[in-house]
């Protein structure tokens, strides 16, 4: 077994029996990856932050309700991906045009070229419309499958599909912009 897995197992334990000690090295441990989680989702520093924050707050508090030591890592990730998701609804940024969705036909789209660097994709990723963004981050990145992306987002299954295949039309236009400039 891995000693990360272990020693994580073991701070989770501590945790449930209230060590404050243990509690930061979680936190330590695991902010940088759930904020890029969050900040994949929200687009916005202060967002994700506090995102994050809530998400911490959330999951001390019920990490004796944890079932499996070894999977607090994916079980916070869910608590991450949840809060965010709520924190776009209570700002209305989900709205779903209907002029937006008629617009959408299906384009091939091509694959991420190598000469282009990654910190452009992920720029472009962020300048996504919002449902398009969190949809597309949520599947091609964070690998939720669509049935799991409608119960997180709040929307169907068909429109997640809509939103995604959107997304991909808009990053395959905006790509190939950069890759012929």
């Amino acid at each position: 077994m891995n000693k990360t897995f272990d020693l994580t197992e073991q701070l989770v334990q501590s945790c449930i029996h209230g060590d404050e000690r243990a509690r930061y090295e979680l936190y330590q441990q695991f902010v940088k990856p759930m904020y890029n989680v969050a900040y994949r989702i929200v687009a916005n520093q202060f967002d994700a932050e506090d995102v994050v924050q809530d998400a911490f707050i959330k999951a001390f508090k019920k990490i004796g309700s944890l079932k499996d030591n070894r999977a607090f890592a994916s079980w916070l990730k869910q608590i991450v991906v949840n809060e965010a998701i709520s924190l776009i609804r209570k700002t209305k940024k989900m709205h779903l045009l209907a002029e937006d969705i008629e617009q959408i036909t299906d384009v091939e789209v091509k694959e991420v070229s190598d000469d282009i660097p990654i910190e452009k994709v992920m720029k472009k990723i962020q300048e996504l419309p919002h449902g398009a963004r969190i949809v597309f981050t949520l599947r091609a990145i964070e690998g939720y499958r669509f049935n799991e992306v409608s119960e997180l987002t709040g929307q169907t299954v068909n429109n997640c599909k809509v939103q995604y295949h959107r997304a991909r039309k808009i990053l395959s236009s905006k790509l190939k912009t950069i890759l012929y400039a």
